[in-house]
């Protein structure tokens, strides 16, 4: 006998989002369901790819199905869909889903060191990162992810480089080292539109300062 859409869906309505409090099917989170005899395959489209329950969430859903008359073999995809944070950025016309700005105003805190260490973690949790060293005074970010050049530049666009997993530019990399740079406070300041528009990072975006 082959399960039905129906009696698919029914089952992993029992399956609870711990952390939303919700099932997976009225949070719209089983996609491309497809059954193929006693075969079924679907993918649980998580919030995150750091979700620390992942394992569980699957672990249910093969339990779930269980109950299904029919259901022999049961292939799960987890994936993840990020929600866009919701700000505008159509300033700097770029495909950036979220943003993180880590600053303050005081320097030799560790600006620097968290922004670079954010940015590994979710890199490794699967996110698509880009980091921007946006420091034109003492940019140390490349020194940190072991970075000496930027790859050559395809036209007037600046290739970022790849470091742990993520993306990452910074003016550390676009002077020659020890190159002093005399820049005050407007000519500084219109520095990084140029950069956010002439870097090819995709879809990525990590703001560092």
């Amino acid at each position: 006998m082959t399960p039905t859409k129906e009696a698919i869906l029914k089952a992993l309505g029992t399956v609870q989002e711990p952390d939303l409090g919700q099932d997976l099917v009225t949070l719209n989170m089983i996609r491309n369901l497809e059954i193929s005899g006693d075969k079924v395959s679907f993918t649980v489209m998580l919030t995150t790819p750091a979700c620390p329950l992942r394992g569980k969430i699957e672990a249910d859903c093969r339990s779930a199905l269980k109950t299904v008359e029919g259901v022999k073999t049961v292939e799960i995809k987890m994936d993840s869909d990020v929600p866009n944070d919701g700000r505008m950025r159509g300033l700097v016309n770029m495909p950036i889903r979220n943003a993180i700005a880590i600053g303050s105003g005081k320097g030799g805190v560790g600006k620097s060191t968290v922004a670079v260490n954010v940015a590994v973690a979710l890199a490794q949790t699967g996110a698509r990162v880009g980091l921007m060293d946006a420091d034109i005074y003492g940019p140390n970010t490349p020194t940190m992810l072991g970075v000496t050049k930027l790859p050559p530049p395809q036209g007037q666009r600046l290739i970022p480089a790849d470091a742990y997993g993520l993306k990452m530019i910074s003016m550390g990399l676009l002077v020659k080292p020890g190159q002093p740079l005399i820049w005050r406070g407007p000519d500084a300041q219109l520095r990084h539109p140029p950069v956010f528009r002439r870097r090819g990072m995709g879809r990525t975006g990590l703001p560092d300062r």
